[in-house]
């Protein structure tokens, strides 16, 4: 009778809630979602999925641990959580940070319903954020330039060589940080960016315009075994951007290649495949074109020490 009561301020019958949990494959194991991430990670892991993707779940999933607690169980985890958890424990954030939230939340809930451990995904209901297009963030070939000889004034090998790869071959900054020196092939002019360490687990290989090799030459001989920089990349990139006195914003090396390609004559499957881009060619070009003048696109791949 209790039950019989809870159901009916919901408007539903009996008959219609047993019918829910049928449907829904409702199991009874119900499992912790500390348990649920393990088993989500351990998953992952055997098909394969890559560092970048692994760091971002690891981040996002902690973040879900921390506020519903540790001894919460996936099923009884609800849409009116989820949603206090992106729109107000993270109100903070930009609109773009909430659809990346819930597209991870999804995927991990998907996961758990494809596996038996939650009857549905809660996420769905959720309505996603509108984000408004803005051009993308790109810096002056001049501001580049000076990036560059900064680094290489003050011998920084290995930070030029990732300015280098992202500026003018499209390789996400991450990527690089993951490669080896021998992944650089100085006779072929070209940079391999191996599936283990590709964001897609697309391989790459691409060619080094001839103004990159001139950068990468004036550095031939600081090279060490193995790879080109330690985990501490981030914070040596920072210095070296802080102590150059540029203006920089997250991302705008890379959104810059893309610009001053499309703006000096390369084509559009030449853009997206350098960058190993998952999305829509359409969308690259939509967001990327017009962004730059021909003049600077030409000036971008003419930056020489």
């Amino acid at each position: 009778m209790f039950s019989l009561e809870r159901v009916d301020t919901f408007g539903v019958s009996l008959h219609e809630v047993v019918e829910f949990y049928r449907l829904h494959g409702a199991k009874k194991t119900n499992p912790l979602l500390t348990d649920s991430i393990r088993l989500f990670f351990e998953h992952k892991k055997l098909i394969g999925r890559g560092h970048n993707y692994f760091d971002r779940m690891t981040v996002v999933l902690r973040q879900l641990t921390e506020y519903v607690g540790d001894k919460a169980k996936v099923g009884d985890i609800t849409t009116d959580q989820l949603q206090k958890f992106v729109y107000v424990e993270h109100g903070h954030t930009s609109n773009v940070t909430k659809v990346n939230l819930l597209t991870h939340l999804s995927v991990f809930f998907n996961f758990c319903t494809r596996h038996d451990l939650s009857s549905f995904n809660p996420v769905k209901k959720i309505e996603r954020p509108s984000v408004k297009f803005s051009p993308p963030h790109v810096i002056r070939p001049e501001t580049f330039s000076t990036l560059l000889h900064h680094c290489l004034t003050m011998g920084w090998a290995e930070r030029l060589t990732l300015f280098v790869l992202v500026g003018f071959c499209g390789v996400r900054i991450e990527e690089a940080s993951k490669l080896k020196w021998s992944d650089i092939n100085f006779e072929n002019k070209t940079v391999l960016v191996p599936a283990e360490v590709a964001k897609r687990h697309g391989f790459r290989m691409n060619k080094i315009p001839s103004n990159g090799m001139t950068w990468l030459e004036a550095v031939r001989d600081h090279r060490r075994s193995g790879r080109i920089i330690g985990d501490n990349w981030k914070t040596l990139v920072r210095s070296a951007i802080s102590s150059s006195k540029i203006g920089y914003k997250k991302n705008c090396v890379r959104h810059s290649f893309c610009s001053y390609a499309l703006a000096s004559g390369w084509s559009l499957a030449d853009v997206v495949a350098y960058m190993g881009h998952g999305g829509s060619p359409t969308m690259v070009f939509s967001h990327y074109r017009n962004v730059v003048s021909e003049e600077d696109g030409k000036r971008w791949f003419n930056i020489v020490p």
